[in-house]
């Protein structure tokens, strides 16, 4: 059983007892037994600490059927009261005192969590939020202490404890002082907490206008002076959506103009990889307007997103949309890119699909520019390079319609994994599926799920849970992930404050380099994997694989530039000859049907190389789709940059040309 699998079961009996629990006490104040209440309250609180610490995914489950955390806490409230009237009498000392003391534990609890909220609000309000310039000219405060904010109503609602343990033994022994003693106890908990927030909170409160802000930002700008901007928003906030902006870092850090990275949604800066670039993130377009780069000429666009006008409107840019990735997808040519001045594409495919669909996008406005992301890749030596033959299989998701599902994981994933397993020659398997396959469809995910199943059962059938799940590669991968997750946190809570942003990528890459190597060297060479982290790197798998199994998706596109040969999923059971006309990244691929069929061959032309007959139609297919090998992508990427930015000055010059920055 793998670590989800256990995390989830867990976490259903770690339910089951808070629930058991809850329907105890309820027995126990009909049945007026005291310590039954008692046994089954302490088990009650002891379950929703293992609940919260696990991270279970029942919580929301919890949260969904009302029986959330505070909900939680005023049902024990309440039985509590109710076990008062059932043993002593709703009149009496006892009841009065917990009564009183559970009131005034609910206002401090509202003061506390209402002082946070405004604080929150006051903040969010602030125009822009960046990383990488520096605004300590501004004043801006930190926010009060992480221990004061994180989990605070976990925190908060367990301040009764005291009152709980009080009533009990003051019901158990008839004297009063207990539960006077645990309502002290408790009340004054929750003022001494307000008390130490608020001069945190009135810290955090003396904020600069929206003026001051936005002059003071202006200023380290006209010292920065960006010339090319990355510009990036996105409706449904996830970190599965930024990968779009991230795979462009490298290349937009190795351009001879000085970049700078925009976001509209406070929520992306969280998911943004480390970068030396600055970032600026204004969510409200009129204060992006007043945001003044005076010799900023490119901006380019990874994403098609209603919220891109408010940057087009910018007259004196020139505005290119680089997509987050080539494929044969509608998405890859849409209408809407005919906005730009300019569509840069891979290689000769990508301006063949924008023609060929006749997007009244002309001929000069698309450019070739290679993928300076795929540089990383190893090629294809002409054999199988390591212990196993390895087939990668790297569906896409099932899209945002049924009406255009894209993933062979559904009709076919199954019967995939099965094949290969059942397979006369052993091959290792590496499961890589998109971020977001079963996020909309159920049926996607419970595929999904009974492939990482199929997989993850062969692997204990052949090594034991043991050789599969070493402790000890969790326990140095978990250290690598508490670093990087230190490294990345900023702020108050920051270890490193003092850490530059070029030190602090510097050091997220090596620790990420270090991880992808220690996972790969924990399990035996031979083992499946299933890879649904962000570590290993796409990229990282397939320099690990001889074989891909993929859809019709960008990830076949990048696989290309290894030379390796690749299958394709033809869902749509149109003919050879027509499916691989319509999808070019088809041309030089072995072509499946969701029965599998065509499988043998992919498989074969691995494992003997002299049989692959697609070997010099990958080489006509990864100049088509990637463009020329020499100049490298790389250079080609900076080349267009810097063409376009003296376009743009040309014809809007910046008003101290002398002094401007002009790429050789």
């Amino acid at each position: 059983m793998g670590s989800k699998r256990r995390q989830a079961a867990l976490g259903i009996l770690i339910t089951a007892g808070l629930i058991l629990s809850f329907v105890g006490m309820l027995a126990a104040v009909a049945l007026a037994s005291l310590p039954m209440f008692a046994y089954c309250a302490a088990g009650s609180y002891a379950c929703d600490l293992l609940l919260h610490n696990t991270e279970s995914t029942t919580l929301e489950r919890l949260r969904d059927s009302r029986f959330g955390l505070t909900m939680r806490f005023l049902i024990r409230q309440f039985l509590l009261l109710g076990l008062c009237g059932a043993i002593s009498d709703i009149e009496s000392f006892v009841a009065q005192m917990t009564t009183i003391g559970l009131l005034l534990l609910f206002i401090l609890q509202l003061a506390y969590g209402a002082l946070l909220k405004h604080v929150r609000k006051m903040r969010n309000e602030l125009p822009f939020t960046t990383r990488g310039l520096d605004l300590e000219a501004l004043g801006i405060r930190r926010m009060p202490h992480p221990f004061l904010v994180d989990k605070h109503v976990r925190k908060t609602l367990h301040l009764d404890v005291p009152l709980m343990a009080g009533a009990l033994a003051t019901i158990a022994t008839d004297n009063w002082r207990w539960v006077t003693y645990g309502m002290i106890a408790t009340v004054f908990l929750a003022y001494l907490s307000l008390l130490v927030l608020v001069p945190d909170a009135r810290n955090a409160l003396k904020l600069p206008t929206n003026d001051e802000a936005i002059d003071e930002l202006n200023h380290q700008l006209a010292l920065y002076r960006p010339q090319v901007a990355l510009y990036f928003t996105f409706a449904a906030i996830s970190k599965d959506f930024m990968y779009q902006v991230n795979m462009w870092l490298e290349a937009l850090e190795e351009l001879d103009l000085r970049p700078i990275i925009v976001l509209r949604e406070r929520a992306t800066l969280r998911h943004l990889d480390a970068t030396p670039i600055p970032v600026i993130c204004v969510p409200k377009a009129d204060n992006l307007a007043r945001i003044e780069m005076p010799e900023l000429r490119v901006a380019l666009y990874p994403g098609n997103a209603g919220k891109n006008v408010h940057m087009l409107q910018r007259a004196e840019v020139k505005h290119v949309f680089i997509g987050h990735g080539d494929s044969d997808k509608l998405a890859s040519s849409n209408r809407v890119s005919k906005v730009f001045d300019e569509i840069w594409v891979a290689g000769r495919a990508g301006r063949d699909r924008y023609e060929r669909i006749k997007h009244a996008v002309t001929h000069n406005q698309i450019v070739e520019v290679g993928r300076p992301q795929l540089m990383p890749l190893q090629r294809w030596s002409g054999k199988v390079a390591g212990p196993l033959p390895t087939v990668i299989y790297a569906p896409t998701w099932e899209g945002w319609t049924d009406d255009a599902c894209y993933t062979s994981v559904i009709p076919a994933g199954e019967k995939l994994i099965q094949a290969l397993l059942d397979h006369e020659q052993e091959i290792r398997i590496i499961y890589k599926p998109h971020p977001l396959t079963g996020s909309r469809s159920a049926q996607a995910a419970a595929a999904h799920r009974r492939v990482i199943t199929l997989l993850q059962e062969d692997n204990a059938r052949r090594f034991g849970r043991n050789a599969t799940d070493s402790k000890a590669a969790a326990r140095k991968l978990a250290r690598i992930d508490q670093r990087i997750a230190a490294l990345s946190e900023r702020g108050v809570r920051s270890k490193y404050p003092d850490l530059t942003e070029e030190e602090r990528t510097a050091r997220i890459r090596r620790s990420r380099n270090q991880a992808a190597t220690l996972y790969w060297n924990a399990m035996p060479d031979s083992a499946h994997h299933v890879v649904t982290e962000r570590i290993p790197a796409l990229y990282d798998c397939f320099n690990q694989s001889d074989l891909l199994i993929g859809d019709m998706s960008s990830v076949v596109s990048d696989f290309v530039a290894t030379l390796k040969p690749y299958a394709i999923f033809n869902l749509d059971g149109l003919p050879d000859d027509q499916f691989r006309n319509e999808q070019r990244t088809a041309y030089a691929s072995y072509l499946l049907d969701t029965e599998c069929n065509g499988l043998s061959t992919a498989i074969e032309a691995m494992l003997h190389p002299d049989e692959d007959v697609m070997t010099p139609y990958r080489e006509q297919l990864k100049e088509y789709l990637l463009g020329q090998e020499y100049p490298p992508s790389g250079v080609r990427f900076n080349a267009a940059a810097n063409n376009l930015y003296r376009r743009g000055l040309l014809d809007f010059p910046v008003e101290y040309p002398d002094d401007a920055h002009l790429p050789a």
